[in-house]
């Protein structure tokens, strides 16, 4: 939340390894793009990705990297993060409202929602950085719909990174424009969700070469039309929060010589919910709610990327400039919250409108792979401006005032302290600034052992105003009927990594790795009073991460083990509270840990069946007892962190009919989560389900049909909710539906 937030009710497959392919990249006739992402080597496809600044693959990569191609997601019926993040080893989705829920990775979170402060998780696109410095706006949840592959990358990669990707990060990598061959893809689909109504989408690429071999555009226009299921008896309105989905993106290609690519690309999303998709069943039923209005929530993302790759042979120029938008504006009703406030008063509301903008540039050098000396050194500039608006308004608001305060506060302060019924009205302005000079260097000492040393030199900055007027700052303590206080917190240091990798053959890696990663600190702009004392700001927080992983092929590249053991040492921990008058703040706690195991495994057992599973241990926990003041329970060391399962295991039975014409498929896959605490002390535990899917496919020529059931046993499971049984967000329920492609 931002910082002057009220603390409201806020409603606010990867197979086994997540590198095993699950369909053939070339099924429905179509040749697989020729975009170096992904090459065969037996049984096992490698995927290139540039999770170390660098085209590289996957399983050469010494740290905790999964990655999963738009094949692998096409073959799930992948579209937004629940449906391949919640199969990903050793991450959580904190599945809300489209476009404002979070992705924890290794349990590195103290809150399952968005609150006050820079994420843990860092969001990319093209390696573009989209998480904000202070407050995060929205989760850019781009649909998946022509995706080259998107990668996750668990510990913290601060170095290559930089501040936004604490705990980890999540980069998705846009199919590129094919230079010598026009392609279309069309996809059309219907689908029914159990306990609510009926959906669907239409999406549709299009690659168009202009200049053979030289200038290509590719284009992608998505549209989902989400099912609601969530009935508001309040408004009277049936599934009620149904969700629609526009965007797309269009990306140009020009390689005017052999050694020079330029490339362009403009995306644009936005998310639309008629009424936000929590449940109240202590008050409205297992799969209702009720409100006086719908509230409603919109966000959006937009960039424009420009990027030079210039091949000087000895190494490659990476030259990025982008600019990145993010868009959100929410309504909620909070009439059972602040209602005894107002006596007589019939709606209370808070809306937020905000926005964040920003532009980054990078400039990296990178030498070739596969030299005994290996290198990627690069600058980095981001800045990054929010502006976050708060508007509590109502019914009836200043005639309440006017009769209940008039006598403490004088006559005619109802029409002075909230103007058309407006209560409150805060501006908050925000403007983050990150600097940085960055790099990695590896040494093959022989063919068997290499080490890698690196480490990104930061210095950040944080300026922060909140300009607050209405009855609400002048009954919270305010000093009057408005308030203007700024904020200012800096910081720089060198964030260090290192790793030793074991090779002893084709089939075999082990590797030790130690990273550290950081976090923007920020103001407090929360008055401070003698009941409530509120920091000046918060500082920066860090994390040490401890890894050993192994990767090994056995049965002729046939079966894929892989393991790794982690343990996270987190200090001077941000925790996110509040005032007895409701006001958000944030203060620097102790210290937590977080320790587990991460072990996946794909078995190919013939051409067509493919066996798939991961399992995930965690335990991630406060060391320190933390005194959050303001009469607030102390929370006692130990306690699990929010949100952090303990057990987390997906399964995935693969089979595709390769010698008959219509190569038929079917796809079963499982996934567990473990129940895990919502918030600390308070709050319904989320998670604690089973989910099964199932896809039944058929291709003829050019054009493929799709069935599918999804939550077969139409399972109802928290995924969120920071609010306890009040409000809960929920899995979705059993939804069947079909999809038709047509490729060319």
């Amino acid at each position: 939340m931002p910082l002057f937030e009220l603390r409201i009710l806020r409603a606010g497959l990867m197979a086994g390894a997540t590198i095993a392919a699950l369909g053939d990249p070339s099924a429905f006739g179509q040749t697989a793009p020729d975009t170096s992402s992904a090459k065969s080597t037996g049984g096992i496809e490698e995927v290139i990705v540039t999770a170390e600044k660098r085209p590289e693959a996957v399983r050469k990569i010494s740290g905790s990297v999964s990655a999963v191609t738009g094949a692998q997601l096409e073959a799930l019926g992948a579209q937004d993060m629940s449906d391949y993040l919640t199969r990903t080893p050793g991450v959580v989705f904190n599945a809300q409202t489209p476009g404002d829920s979070t992705v924890v990775l290794r349990g590195i979170s103290t809150t399952t929602g968005i609150d006050q402060g820079q994420g843990t998780t860092g969001y990319f696109i093209d390696d573009v950085p989209l998480t904000d410095p202070s407050y995060s706006i929205a989760t850019p949840d781009i649909d998946t719909f022509d995706v080259d592959n998107v990668v996750v990358l668990r510990g913290p990669q601060g170095t290559l990174f930089g501040s936004s990707s604490l705990g980890g990060a999540v980069n998705y990598q846009a199919a590129k424009p094919e230079l010598d061959d026009f392609g279309m893809h069309l996809q059309g689909s219907i689908e029914s969700t159990a306990h609510g109504d009926i959906g669907g989408s239409g999406k549709v690429m299009v690659n168009v070469p202009i200049v053979t071999d030289t200038f290509a555009v590719r284009g992608v226009y998505v549209y989902r039309d989400i099912a609601g299921f969530i009935d508001n008896i309040g408004t009277g309105q049936k599934d009620a929060n149904r969700t629609l989905i526009r965007g797309g993106r269009i990306e140009a290609t020009w390689k005017p010589g052999p050694n020079t690519t330029i490339n362009y690309l403009f995306l644009d999303q936005t998310e639309n919910t008629r009424d936000l998709g929590y449940t109240e069943p202590t008050l409205a039923g297992r799969y209702a709610k009720t409100t006086l209005i719908p509230e409603t929530a919109n966000f959006g993302t937009k960039i424009h990327n420009l990027r030079l790759d210039q091949d000087f042979g000895f190494a490659t120029l990476t030259a990025t400039a982008t600019y990145h938008q993010k868009t959100q504006d929410t309504l909620q009703d909070q009439t059972a919250v602040f209602g005894g406030f107002f006596p007589g008063a019939s709606l209370v509301t808070v809306g937020q409108p905000a926005k964040s903008t920003g532009t980054t540039y990078e400039v990296r050098l990178a030498s070739p792979s596969g030299d005994r000396f290996e290198y990627v050194v690069g600058l980095y500039y981001d800045n990054t401006k929010e502006k976050v608006t708060n508007i509590g308004a109502g019914t009836g608001i200043a005639n309440s005032i006017e009769a209940v305060y008039g006598p403490i506060f004088g006559a005619g302060i109802g029409a002075i302290a909230a103007p058309n019924d407006v209560w409150l009205d805060a501006y908050i302005p925000a403007e983050g600034r990150e600097e940085a000079a960055f790099g990695e260097f590896t040494y093959h000492f022989s063919d068997e052992w290499k080490a890698t040393l690196g480490g990104r030199l930061f210095d950040e900055r944080l300026n922060s105003e909140t300009k607050a007027s209405g009855f609400y700052v002048l009954a919270t303590g305010g000093g009057g009927l408005s308030t203007d206080t700024f904020g200012k917190q800096k910081a720089s240091g060198f964030n260090p990594k290192g790793s030793i990798t074991w090779t002893p053959s084709d089939d075999f890696m082990a590797y030790g790795l130690v990273s550290k990663g950081y976090r923007f600190g920020g103001p407090n702009v929360t008055p401070s009073t003698p009941a409530d004392p509120v920091p000046a700001s918060y500082t920066s927080d860090s994390l040490i991460n401890y890894e050993l992983g192994m990767r090994s092929n056995l049965l002729d590249n046939r079966l894929q083990l892989d393991a790794t053991a982690f343990y996270i040492d987190w200090s001077n921990i941000q925790v996110h509270l509040l005032t007895s008058t409701n006001l958000n703040y944030a203060t620097n706690g102790g210290r937590a840990r977080s320790y587990g195991l991460e072990s996946t495994a794909t078995y190919f057992a013939t051409d067509d069946l493919t066996l798939s599973t991961n399992v995930t241990y965690l335990n991630a926990a406060l060391v320190d007892a933390f005194n959050p003041g303001g009469g607030q329970p102390i929370v006692p060391g130990g306690s699990t962190l929010p949100g952090a399962s303990k057990w987390q295991v997906s399964n995935t039975v693969s089979y595709q009919w390769s010698d008959n014409e219509w190569h038929p498929s079917f796809v079963l896959s499982h996934r567990y989560i473990s129940k895990a605490p919502g918030t600390f002390l308070t709050g319904i535990p989320q998670g604690g389900y089973n989910l099964f899917d199932a896809r039944v496919g058929v291709e003829f020529g050019n054009y493929a049909v799709t069935a599918y059931v999804a939550n077969i046993g139409d399972t109802r499971g928290i995924t969120g909710g920071q609010t306890g049984p009040l409000e809960q967000y929920l899995v979705r329920p059993r939804t069947i539906g079909l999809t038709f492609d047509y490729k060319m």
